[in-house]
């Protein structure tokens, strides 16, 4: 029964003072001062009044005593929780862990998660890493860290729950599209250490460079122009850059790799927000430094700087994407901000504040075209029809470049959770399966398909396809399913060796543009048909959404 208790004036006047006192506190960031004397502003004050009301009743009345400071992050939080996945409150421990997210080597379980739809997603596993081995995939949803809910949770927070000692484990479910319960991991956590650039001259294609970027961290661009001038000097007639499973890193960097393929004043991006100081153009600011025919392989791992690049070389008519049919690119295009507030919760031992910070979306990136990726992704100009089953044997595997990992220590089993006994169900938020409203997700049944996933009946996604679809090549694999094919009545039949199929057809295109100069996006007889009413937007060579 819900009981009304009395009205105290003297002590409500002096909750909304001292609750007005910490609102300001909380909403101090440099300039607040000034903004506070804008007409809309009003409703500040409002809201400040109903928050010191609710403040006041929780504090006096919840069934357990409650932490005040508890209480005001968890108001901060939700604030942020309005907004997009990517702008979050970082509290002095968070703010100070920051750096780690550009350095070279980390203890975990190696996965690159983001938010979307307030659901916990993987964008990519580290290949090679401990969730690799153990099949986690692209856009799993990890419902659960070590027996709680991952519903509510912050990116940072979870980032916490899944780093960790060398040789310690973390048990992880995740929900994956198409299977009618959730899957569970135990995985024993590793020291990663990832190398932004890996090169090599192919060794069955000695005239093709191969450069792999891992992450766009510190001198990506300088190590990458380095690796061009060694293929120059080895004799290399063309190069292929593999930005598969690259989930981002700094623009800055993203610009300078750029650099090593476009002349000096090229349009890299440009970036657009509500602020004059939002919007600008990044240009290549050095010389070239080769001109060879480029490739570049992306996937629905591949997010942030990454799209960047690729669509850089795509709207300069510089390189070719090679992408796999029925994906483009994980669709991360927006501008975070950095801004270090005045005030925080905690103090060091002399009385001052510990540095706590907000990240705030600030921007949206833009390619040479003026086209946003963000929540779309990149449409690759070549789509290679892959075997059931690739990617995930890929990421076991490894690809070109990956560190030696050791034994592994990962293990799944089948799950006897289902949706039904789990309580998410279409009532449930948060880790739901309920089909969601979000702009970014396909209208398929259940609903947590992100942009990645191409989808036919799907407005938001459904723009220009791929020029040309490559057909799986059944000498090579004569027995494979292929994703949405109807699986045959026959004898299961292991392939004998192991092939990066993406990167094998990569190279058969390499070789015949360098043997014969055709244009690798010109489509031949035997390739899978695209319908010419799905290239009907697209001028040029633009291949955007």
């Amino acid at each position: 029964m819900a009981e009304k208790s009395p009205k105290r004036p003297m002590e409500n006047r002096l909750f909304l003072v001292a609750a007005v006192l910490i609102c300001s506190s909380l909403f101090l960031m440099g300039q607040f001062s000034r903004t506070v004397k804008k007409a809309d502003d009003d409703g500040f004050w409002e809201f400040t009044s109903m928050f010191s009301e609710i403040y006041k009743e929780i504090k006096d009345r919840y069934v357990e005593p409650v932490d005040s400071k508890k209480l005001f992050e968890g108001a901060l939080q939700g604030m942020f929780l309005t907004l997009d996945p990517h702008s979050q409150y970082m509290d002095p421990d968070s703010y100070s862990q920051l750096e780690k997210d550009t350095e070279g080597s980390f203890s975990g379980i190696g996965i690159h998660i983001t938010m979307r739809d307030g659901v916990l997603t993987v964008i990519a596993p580290i290949t090679g890493s401990p969730s690799a081995k153990a099949g986690v995939k692209p856009w799993d949803r990890i419902v659960e860290i070590d027996g709680k809910k991952t519903e509510g949770i912050s990116l940072l927070d979870a980032v916490k729950k899944l780093t960790g000692p060398t040789g310690t484990a973390v048990k992880i479910k995740v929900y994956r599209e198409g299977e009618t319960a959730l899957i569970p991991f135990t995985l024993v956590r590793k020291s990663v250490k990832i190398e932004s650039v890996y090169s090599e001259m192919l060794k069955d294609a000695p005239e093709i460079g191969y450069a792999r970027i891992t992450k766009f961290s510190d001198n990506t661009g300088r190590d990458l122009r380095k690796a061009v001038e060694t293929f120059k000097e080895k004799g290399a007639k063309g190069i292929i850059v593999d930005l598969r499973y690259n989930t981002g890193g700094l623009l800055k960097e993203a610009v300078a790799t750029s650099n090593v393929f476009l002349p000096k004043g090229k349009l890299v991006v440009s970036t657009k927000g509500r602020l004059p100081n939002s919007n600008q153009e990044l240009r290549c600011e050095n010389d070239q430094v080769t001109d060879l025919p480029l490739m570049v392989l992306i996937n629905k791992g591949s997010a942030s700087a990454s799209e960047i690049f690729a669509g850089c070389m795509k709207d300069q008519h510089r390189g070719i994407l090679v992408g796999l049919k029925g994906q483009r690119s994980f669709g991360k295009g927006s501008v975070q901000t950095i801004e270090e507030l005045n005030h925080s919760f905690e103090k060091d031992d002399n009385g001052n504040y510990l540095p706590a910070a907000i990240r705030l979306t600030t921007a949206k990136y833009y390619t040479p075209s003026g086209v946003s990726i963000d929540k779309i992704g990149v449409t690759p100009d070549i789509a290679i029809e892959m075997p059931k089953g690739a990617e995930t044997e890929l990421l076991k595997h490894g690809m070109l470049g990956d560190p030696e990992m050791g034994d592994d220590d990962s293990q799944t089993s089948k799950s006897s959770f289902t949706w039904k006994n789990s309580g998410l169900d279409k009532k449930t938020t948060g880790t739901s399966v309920v089909p969601s409203t979000s702009d970014d997700d396909s209208s398929g049944a259940l609903g947590l398909v992100g942009s990645a996933v191409v989808g036919n009946t799907d407005q938001s996604t459904t723009g220009p396809r791929p020029k040309r679809i490559i057909p799986l090549d059944r000498k090579l694999f004569p027995n494979a399913e292929i994703e949405g094919e109807v699986k045959k009545p026959q004898e299961e039949k292991k392939e004998a060796n192991f092939i990066d199929y993406q990167l094998h057809e990569a190279v058969v295109l390499m070789e015949a543009q360098i043997k014969t100069g055709r244009n690798p996006v010109t489509p031949e007889p035997t390739d899978v048909k695209v319908d010419p009413k799905d290239m009907a937007q697209v001028s040029g060579s633009q291949s955007f959404e």
